[in-house]
Order: structure tokens, then C-alpha cells, then sequence
């Protein structure tokens, strides 16, 4: 199971760095063309809103893959935490509470 785990934090750190590094260069590759377009004085403005737009929505599409990434590593978690043998021996599943009560099925709001 632990290295299942391991394989999960590797795939969710690749895929988080790979995002913030795409992003990184999507905007980077833009810039020059931006940059040139905005020395003609007519399209100055209407250029630097393309841009806004552009990097507005390079930002917010990185930004949710990478929420989309947290939540199935954290989904994952719940999942092999239900699946995983505790170490004293019970059964898959079987989880306690905070009070130390056992509990079995989805996570309870008061653990």
C-alpha cells in the first residue's frame, strides 16, 4: 500500500509542477507577440484586454487542474485509508472516531 501511496504523491506532484510549468511557458510564448502588437498605436488597448483575457484564462484553466489534482489525491487518500488493513489488525475499513469509537463506512463529519 505504500507504494501505491508513493505512486499517488508522485503523480500529483508531476502533474502540479507540469501545470505551473506549462503555464509558465503559455504566457511566456505570448508575450512577444502581445509585446510587438502594442507599439501599434491603434491596437494598443484593444491588445493589452486580449492579453488581460489570454492570461486571465491561462491562469484559471492551470488553476483548476491543479484543485482537480488535490481533490482526487485527497479522494485517493480517503480511498486507501478505507481499503488499507489498519496496523492493529482489523479490518479494511474499520476506522475510529474521535472519541475511539469504531465506525465503518464513509468518513463521519465528526472525525
Amino acid at each position: 500500500m505504500k507504494r501505491i501511496r508513493g505512486l499517488k504523491s508522485l503523480l500529483q506532484a508531476a502533474v502540479e509542477h507540469g501545470s505551473r510549468a506549462v503555464e509558465a511557458v503559455q504566457i511566456e510564448v505570448a508575450k512577444t507577440p502581445f509585446d510587438l502588437l502594442e507599439k501599434v498605436p491603434p491596437l494598443k488597448v484593444p491588445v493589452a484586454g486580449v492579453r488581460l483575457l489570454y492570461n486571465t484564462g491561462v491562469g484559471t484553466t492551470h488553476t483548476m487542474i491543479r484543485l482537480v489534482n488535490k481533490v482526487v489525491g485527497d479522494t485517493l487518500d480517503v480511498v486507501l485509508d478505507q481499503v488499507e488493513p489498519s496496523p492493529g489488525g482489523d479490518q479494511p475499513g474499520s476506522m475510529q472516531n474521535k472519541t475511539g469509537e469504531p465506525t465503518k463506512g464513509p468518513v463521519s463529519a465528526n472525525m
